[in-house]
């Protein structure tokens, strides 16, 4: 077999070997694709549901604050609620927008990064808690109020509730300084990694990993 003749079956084969390579890449693509379009709609479905939950609660906390704005630490415990509400509310519109923006034409790894960007969003709602922590007297203040017309303030002690505003406004600039570190930037720190594992489960946490893998390579 001459020269010629060798190069010319070693380029057919190359070029045979590429559509087999490039056949397969499509199907594997299509496959995670697949699999990604399924996770999507159904993280959609329960973000839809939070959206619609929030906005529920966001009317009637409005109509709360109104119906008792004569009454000044109940409409203020109700304004503190309806504020955590709509960050919560926003950041579910927020994810529901994101999802809307996957173009499954990009590459895998960009997919896959907005994915994890919507799955970490427990931690949204995780420091939405221990931002609430501090007026936490606001939850049970309204409750009882709005279900059971019982209103508890009066019978509480002026001393311990001026006390116990001073300290938990003390308490808010370390709080801020604790939730500011609770970030996927921040996992190489022992304590944010434990911290966020603990209070988000597994699944966030794996994806806040990937995320600052990604950042990592991406620098």
């Amino acid at each position: 077999m001459e020269t010629n003749e060798l190069k010319e079956l070693f380029a057919a084969y190359d070029a045979k070997l590429d559509r087999v390579l490039q056949l397969n890449e499509r199907s594997l693509k299509k496959i995670k694709l697949d699999k990604i379009r399924k996770q999507t709609r159904w993280i959609s479905v329960l973000r839809s549901i939070e959206v619609v939950s929030f906005s529920i609660l966001a009317v009637i906390l409005g109509s709360y604050i109104a119906d008792n704005w004569a009454v000044t630490h109940l409409a203020v415990s109700g304004i503190i609620l309806h504020v955590f509400t709509l960050i919560a509310l926003v950041g579910s519109i927020g994810q529901l927008v994101l999802l809307q923006q996957i173009d499954y034409a990009k590459p895998i790894v960009e997919i896959r990064k907005k994915i994890e960007l919507i799955n970490s969003h427990a931690l949204l709602f995780l420091k939405l808690v221990f931002l609430s922590a501090p007026v936490w007297w606001a939850y049970p203040l309204v409750a009882l109020n709005y279900f059971f017309n019982i209103d508890i303030y009066p019978n509480m002690d002026s001393d311990f509730v001026i006390k116990y505003v001073v300290v938990n406004a003390l308490l808010i600039f370390p709080l801020v300084w604790f939730l500011s570190k609770l970030s996927y930037k921040n996992l190489h720190i022992k304590w944010v990694r434990k911290t966020i594992g603990f209070f988000t489960g597994t699944k966030t946490k794996k994806s806040l990993e990937f995320l600052n893998e990604i950042e990592e390579f991406e620098k």
